[in-house]
């Protein structure tokens, strides 16, 4: 796991936030393409994937997942 999504998760005021991150993060990796693309930069694939209340943007670079941004809204 990256550093971002590692602090987020340590930071979550709770068990059930913290599983819901952790199935949206499990979700983006085994599926990486599954979630829509949100493309900003030219030649890297960026996507998007949300929760009830948690949300990641990622980027997809030979197959591996880079997360860019994550949060928790709840």
């Amino acid at each position: 796991m990256d550093d971002k999504a590692a602090q987020v998760l340590a930071g979550l005021p709770d068990d059930a936030a913290w599983h819901e991150v952790a199935e949206l993060l499990a979700d983006v990796r085994a599926r990486p393409r599954a979630h829509p693309d949100v493309r900003e930069i030219v030649g890297a694939e960026v996507r998007e994937a949300f929760s009830a209340f948690g949300w990641v943007q990622y980027a997809v670079r030979d197959g591996a997942v880079a997360v860019r941004d994550i949060g928790w809204t709840g």
